[in-house]
């Protein structure tokens, strides 16, 4: 179903401009790109960076309020199955690839980047993708199987359990240094895509866990892995609040492109949490090349981001995003364009990929800079200087963090050259926070995982 397509003029100006530029060649002879899961600062992200390019995205989501189908930058956004409903969904997929020429698909999300690589050969008839095998996909989305390769390819990471009997949970609670975290193996078709639980103690282990595992996941997980549903057990570093440090780089033929490094500053709930204030940070040089490492082994190619935690030990590897994740702008703005590079990657057009690479804004140094979601931070100041979950002194110190950052700063979805996904995110904040208020007292005004 056909919702909106921005205005002719202002596509063809767009476009004119990009050849114009020299930034994308005969620009009227590339495919069209098809986004899902439009709801994503990532997605929003990627239209205006391909948009900007004068190349035609078309967004699908199964929200009319999807923000980046609201963009300036979208040629067109149609309704779709929402992802996690994978019959319907794939059989959408598909038929609009029928019928409506081949676009270049690129993932958005965990359910995507696993979806499409489950799917791939039956996709590729009717997509250009770059989708790395399944196997590959599963490997990193998988944390059992993440951190093995991790290690394996010299990482540290967190001492973590993977319990399947009550004995093994009465093994942690003698071993393991408390608090920690149960959390999900994999976000992968996670229903409530939660961050996971804290036990205090070793007395809350076994009820924390029995009510995490109560989560539920899409039947399309449990077809192809069951195991993956069941909660894992994780030592709870407090560095995990404010020492979050993130590396992401476009991997091609075993290779980190373009790496950049940021740390997170404030997330939440602020304990296990959504990134709301980044930073700019050095890249790691052992980070960087044990990354390389683990992507090289594991044969995967495209965008990612990853995460570590910076422990009084070392940096530990806590999480690997392999497709677009929340922060993209940033990287973006810091001269990474992530979303050309997956596009041109998917369409083996190698000149244009290379191109990108060495140019001097792709290879460049910007300013410093910060990234920050400043809706949710406005939230956070004022909902929880009302509950006194936030102190006086850390209400003024993030409002003087923003003031004085303000000038080299990146939104997640403000823009003054794109101004309506902004509205269309500040409408779905106040209808989420209204139709879940539990939720909204819980993590936002109280503060709590």
């Amino acid at each position: 179903m056909l919702l909106q397509a921005p205005s002719a003029g202002r596509l063809s100006q767009a476009r004119a401009a990009a050849v114009r530029d020299g930034k994308s060649g005969a620009t009227g002879a590339l495919p069209p790109v098809l986004l899902t899961t439009a709801n994503y600062n990532g997605t929003l992200a990627a239209v205006r960076s391909l948009g900007r390019h004068g190349i035609r995205v078309t967004t699908a989501d199964p929200s009319r309020l999807a923000v980046s189908g609201w963009s300036r930058f979208t040629t067109a956004r149609v309704q779709s199955p929402g992802v996690q409903d994978t019959g319907r969904f794939l059989a959408w997929l598909l038929e609009y690839g029928r019928t409506h020429g081949k676009h270049v698909l690129l993932p958005t999300s965990d359910d995507t980047a696993w979806l499409y690589a489950l799917h791939r050969d039956r996709l590729s008839e009717y997509f250009h993708l770059a989708s790395p095998t399944f196997d590959t996909i599963a490997g990193l989305l998988n944390k059992r199987r993440l951190y093995q390769s991790a290690v394996d390819a010299g990482l540290h990471v967190p001492r973590t359990w993977f319990p399947d009997t009550a004995a093994d949970l009465e093994r942690i609670r003698t071993e393991a240094r408390f608090p920690v975290v149960v959390k999900p193996v994999t976000q992968v078709m996670f229903t409530t895509q939660s961050k996971g639980m804290l036990a205090e103690s070793p007395d809350q282990l076994a009820a924390r866990y029995a009510e995490f595992a109560r989560q539920t996941y899409s039947p399309a997980l449990h077809d192809v892995d069951p195991s993956a549903s069941r909660p894992m057990v994780q030592e709870f570093f407090p560095e995990a609040a404010t020492a979050i440090y993130n590396i992401s780089a476009y991997v091609r033929k075993g290779r980190l492109t373009g790496a950049r490094a940021a740390r997170k500053l404030l997330q939440q709930p602020r304990r296990l949490g959504t990134g709301v204030c980044f930073e700019e940070a050095a890249v790691v040089p052992e980070l960087a090349a044990g990354l390389e490492r683990l992507v090289s082994r594991a044969g995967f190619s495209g965008v990612f981001e990853a995460e570590f935690i910076d422990t009084p030990e070392h940096p530990v590897l806590i999480d690997f995003n392999p497709r677009f994740y929340n922060q993209m702008e940033f990287d973006i703005a810091r001269g990474l364009p992530l979303p050309l590079l997956a596009y041109f990657d998917a369409l083996g057009r190698d000149q244009d990929f290379d191109r990108l690479v060495s140019s001097p804004r792709a290879g460049g140094r910007p300013p410093q800079s910060v990234y920050v979601d400043l809706f949710s931070l406005r939230l956070i100041l004022f909902a929880q200087r009302l509950s006194g979950a936030l102190s006086r002194a850390e209400r003024k110190k993030w409002t003087r963090w923003y003031r004085t950052n303000r000038h080299r700063c990146t939104h997640s979805v403000l823009d003054r050259t794109d101004r309506m996904p902004a509205l269309a995110a500040a409408v779905q904040l106040l209808i989420g926070h209204a139709r879940h208020p539990r939720n909204f007292l819980s993590s936002m005004v109280l503060n709590r995982s």
